[in-house]
């Protein structure tokens, strides 16, 4: 199903659990087995997000109102029922009215705080649906450009494979190479990135990695420590790279701090939550 396809159901999903199911919505189910079990899991999901959070945000007003209702009520309040002799003049309306003015405050503030938690709700549910590894990979994965960000003068076959998106070729150069250096062990990760190869992708990043530390050197170090996090991300492993996403985040000199300050740290950490459990 398609991203909007999804929202209508989610919308449809919102009718239907106050009672107003969607005829058209009821017969797509019916007919559509990929629709139906779209169906049961956004069913599933509205469940598990009840039950893991938003029942706490309706027990934490649900508490507060009670504290207002069983607090002492004021003398000013009390003062509005005390009955007056028929003799003596009455309260004004203005006082009279305080009470129900009060009243009303406090029904539109009920009103307003419902509001707010069903849009929270709806919010967080829409997260939950749509947040993944995946997703996050998808929206934080570009493509590294060799020529603007290292600056190479002189290129070497596995480069001109990769500046023509030769992506096989790269893998092929690189096995064949007899002394790996940084370089082409980074291009051959980049290169199985962009055929879906993310566990091999790993491989060669963790090898960038692990010879600067062996040598004292940072040869495409911060590269590799950022598309790194990416595969982890590819291969649906939010837990490997929220470490490292969290290093280069505090870290202000990294050549990839500004791009992952930027990042949603709520949505990965949403996409944590979702795996770990």
């Amino acid at each position: 199903m398609t991203p909007e396809e999804t929202r209508k159901m989610i919308d449809q999903l919102d009718e239907s659990r106050t009672g107003r199911p969607s005829p058209s919505q009821e017969q797509l189910i019916d007919q559509d087995p990929q629709a139906a079990q779209e169906w049961y899991y956004l069913n599933l999901a509205v469940d598990a997000v009840r039950n893991a959070g938003l029942h706490e945000q309706v027990a934490f007003i649900k508490e507060n109102l009670r504290k207002e209702q069983n607090a002492p009520a004021k003398p000013a309040h009390t003062e509005q029922y005390i009955a007056v002799p028929a003799n003596q003049p009455t309260k004004p309306a203005a006082e009279r009215s305080s009470g129900a003015i009060i009243r009303s405050i406090s029904k539109y503030s009920l009103r307003a705080a419902a509001f707010i938690l069903v849009i929270t709700s709806s919010t967080v549910l829409y997260k939950y649906l749509t947040v993944s590894s995946s997703s996050l990979y998808e929206r934080y994965f570009g493509a590294y450009n060799l020529n603007t960000s290292r600056g190479e003068t002189m290129e070497s076959p596995i480069v001109q494979a990769y500046n023509t998106k030769n992506w096989n070729k790269v893998i092929a150069l690189a096995g064949a190479a007899g002394a790996r250096d940084n370089q082409v062990e980074f291009l051959a990760g980049m290169a199985d990135l962009q055929l879906n190869r993310c566990d091999d992708a790993i491989t060669h990043f963790e090898q960038v990695i692990a010879a600067n530390a062996q040598a004292a050197t940072d040869f495409y170090q911060d590269e590799a420590e950022y598309y790194l996090a990416i595969s982890w991300l590819a291969c649906k492993k939010v837990n490997q790279a929220m470490p490292i996403l969290e290093k280069i985040k505090a870290d202000p000199h990294h050549q990839y701090h500004q791009k992952v300050v930027e990042m949603s740290f709520f949505d990965l950490r949403l996409a944590q939550y979702k795996e770990n459990k």
